[in-house]
């Protein structure tokens, strides 16, 4: 049996984080895989253009960020821009092509819509013959996704697979199966309690990690200025500058505070909190939603965590705040009603996939055991 191949690319941590949730359960299963950041078979002036200016757009340049979705989300045949992007592309990661082609996989896996469009391309040249599978992590589709020769899509929700079904995809190739998360979040999502106490004080996290200093800035002076009682725990990530700031506010003792760094149990804080304030991002939603911590979305990348954002708020599982200002009015509405606390919670409930990561898993296998029997 040859390794299932997980194929990410290191534009933000979602895409890597879902490949890992995969590869966790095919470990689980001792099913051979390996998993790979694309980029890595590029040069490293293209690796930078692609993950590192990616990153740093999409935190402070959001029209430059809007600009180019809508330039990309177009139907191939109709954009000469985009296929002159994708051959681009194409160039850059030519010693990817020639591994896939000497290695031949049985089955490939793609969290980006970048592998896809190679593999896809391989597959309609004859340089590969394996199968293709599709992980979007998103809830909202960008046409870049779509690509002829994928096998089958797994999707986080019902507009997703609409909107595949619109472009051309066969209904019976897109799976609504979730976006996949960490083992970790399916046990929180095991422990959850609908009669869930609230803390007192209050508990506020705030992953701050990928939000604009300023911004956080402006919601921490907010919360202060509301009186309310809390306690407040602020991740920074790896943003030293915002934490060296943070731990200069003056706050008040009414307020228990805490700033960290980098953590590796998101999910330990997500279920101790009341509330949690938060980007968008496919996969952090995704793992909110099985944790049940109900959620104020903000500053989402346009467009990709707008969609993520609206198809939370249109179900009931979070509220998007439009400015620092709107998540303060927002936090201090729901520290006065743990109905509506409930209530979100009840609502991201219903929209957990935990074991999407199982739910792909079994199509690898069954793809696996038919070429064996072949």
């Amino acid at each position: 049996m040859r390794p299932v191949h997980l194929v990410y690319v290191s534009a933000g941590s979602g895409h890597r984080i879902a490949a890992r949730a995969i590869q966790e359960e095919l470990d689980s299963r001792r099913i051979p895989n390996v998993i790979m950041d694309l980029l890595d078979f590029s040069s490293d002036l293209f690796k930078w253009s692609y993950s590192d200016v990616y990153a740093f757009v999409s935190e402070h340049a959001h029209l430059a960020c809007k600009v180019m979705y809508e330039l990309t989300d177009q139907d191939r045949e109709e954009s000469a821009a985009l296929r002159l992007l994708e051959k681009i592309n194409m160039e850059n990661v030519k010693k990817f092509m020639r591994y896939l082609a000497e290695n031949q996989p049985d089955v490939c896996v793609g969290t980006h819509f970048f592998p896809l469009s190679v593999l896809s391309y391989m597959k309609e040249q004859g340089f590969y013959k394996g199968k293709i599978y599709g992980v979007v992590t998103d809830y909202g589709l960008h046409r870049m996704w779509v690509s002829p020769h994928v096998d089958a899509y797994f999707v986080g929700g019902a507009p997703v697979k609409k909107d595949l079904v619109e472009a051309g995809i066969s209904n019976d190739k897109v799976l609504i199966s979730g976006i996949p998360v960490l083992r970790k979040y399916a046990e929180s999502y095991s422990r959850y309690t609908e009669e869930k106490p609230l803390k007192t004080p209050f508990s506020l996290l705030f992953v701050a990690s990928s939000v604009p200093n300023s911004i956080v800035l402006d919601i921490l002076e907010g919360l202060i200025e509301t009186g309310i009682n809390l306690s407040l725990t602020i991740i920074a990530g790896r943003n030293e500058d915002l934490i060296d700031q943070l731990e200069g506010v003056d706050i008040p003792h009414r307020i228990d505070f805490k700033v960290l760094g980098f953590v590796d149990n998101l999910n330990d804080y997500m279920e101790e909190a009341d509330l949690m304030i938060t980007k968008p991002g496919g996969l952090t939603v995704s793992e909110a939603l099985c944790v049940g911590v109900p959620m104020i979305m903000i500053n989402p990348i346009p467009k990709q965590e707008i969609n993520n954002a609206r198809y939370l708020e249109a179900n009931g599982a979070g509220i998007w705040a439009r400015s620092a200002t709107d998540a303060v009015h927002h936090v201090r509405g729901l520290y006065t009603s743990f109905e509506r606390l409930k209530k979100i919670r009840g609502a991201a409930r219903k929209l957990a996939h935990p074991h999407s990561a199982q739910v792909i898993a079994d199509k690898v296998l069954l793809s696996l055991n038919k070429h064996s029997m072949l």
